[in-house]
């Protein structure tokens, strides 16, 4: 957990009034570079007297350029605040930059950089001196579905330890494509998220349990085994292992952009288990038709959707105590169209967009700070 408390000293340091040049916060030790300029640009540096030709692939590629010491660097674009992934290229080869930490995203183990926001804005994923902080915990465990080890993340509640005789409610969450369990905690900051929601009395102690959504069927590593793991697996496996309240009244599931889905199938598929979901950045997906089909406004259809659990609106809105979608500003109208034509068949539910932002980390954790307020007071 060492490179977890340093990123956290680094959030605490570097969120620097926007328009300031500052170093990025996930620059290792001493490293200068990357460094945010004052616009939002960033510029990058690395020696590499050796190599015939470096650039930098952030959103789009920027050719380096080479001083006579053998130093490439480059300055992007202005950047939107947030955290963004990025690689270093070499002969059509991509690889991470030394200079920061890395994180698992896009697929494989990558360079990221944030560009910070004005410190009002990052105070509710930013550490807080005096404000209690809970566990994460690595916990390897035996998948009989998928025969193997895996492992997942568990935050715990600061006062978790000094209670020994209180249980707590569980909410589930789920990554993205290309990313895996430690997503949501050195990207997402969620344990962060969830401290300082505790601290201001505005969200429930929880716990939060974080899990590769890469699952296959012992046997069958073409078939995806992803609900049966959780269900048959991990639930289990929390309800023993935790003081958790192990009814569907304190259990949820969110999850963003692919993790979103996953967390529909499981929340709406399994009515038996959760009793809340969200969806960040993400599509309720029926059979072969999505929203952007005109199947998802077919009655029938959307009646019989996870095994008729829109059928009966009332039903619905009396046994599911949210329903909640979210978006970025910016990756336009699509999921606020999901929640109008939702709400249209008499579903309940809850629409954030998060302000000028897109399909990145920053929509995300701006969505779990309103999701998590939300939970386990009904």
């Amino acid at each position: 957990m060492c490179k977890r408390i340093f990123m956290l000293l680094c959030l605490s340091l570097l969120l620097v009034p926007a328009g300031a040049q500052t170093t990025s916060p996930t620059a290792l030790g001493r490293q200068e570079f990357p460094r945010i300029e004052k616009d939002g640009r960033v510029t990058f540096r690395i020696k590499a007297p050796d190599a015939s030709g470096l650039s930098v692939s952030l959103g789009k590629d920027y050719v380096m350029s080479r001083d006579a010491e053998g130093v490439w660097s480059a300055t992007t674009e202005p950047q939107v605040e947030g955290f963004h992934y990025y690689s270093l290229k070499v002969g059509g080869l991509s690889f991470t930059d030394p200079a920061v930490h890395t994180y698992y995203g896009t697929g494989r183990w990558c360079s990221a950089v944030e560009v910070p926001e004005r410190p009002a804005a990052a105070a509710f994923y930013t550490p807080r001196q005096g404000v209690p902080q809970g566990a994460v915990r690595s916990v390897r465990f035996y998948s009989k579905v998928c025969g193997e080890y895996r492992r997942m993340y568990v935050y715990t509640p600061a006062e978790y330890e000094q209670n020994p005789g209180k249980r707590y409610p569980v909410l589930y969450l789920q990554h993205g494509g290309g990313e895996d369990e430690t997503g949501w905690i050195y990207q997402g900051f969620a344990d962060v998220i969830l401290d300082n929601l505790v601290a201001d009395g505005k969200a429930v102690p929880m716990i939060i349990v974080m899990n590769s959504g890469v699952a296959h069927r012992a046997g069958n590593p073409e078939e995806d085994a992803f609900e049966d793991l959780i269900t048959q697996d991990v639930i289990p496996l929390v309800d023993k292992r935790f003081r958790t309240l192990a009814d569907r009244d304190h259990r949820a599931v969110a999850g963003l952009s692919w993790g979103a889905k996953q967390a529909y199938d499981l929340g709406l598929g399994h009515r038996e288990l959760f009793s809340a979901v969200g969806g960040f950045s993400g599509i309720i997906v029926i059979g072969e038709f999505n929203v952007r089909n005109p199947g998802f406004q077919d009655p029938g259809k959307f009646a019989a959707a996870y095994d008729g659990v829109f059928r009966d609106p009332k039903w619905f809105n009396d046994n599911y105590h949210l329903l909640f979608i979210s978006t970025g500003e910016a990756e336009g109208s699509l999921l606020s169209q999901m929640s109008a034509l939702l709400r249209e068949r008499g579903i309940d539910n809850v629409y954030y967009a998060s302000p000028k932002t897109a399909h990145e980390w920053l929509s995300w954790r701006r969505s779990l700070y309103e999701f998590a307020p939300r939970l386990f007071k009904w």
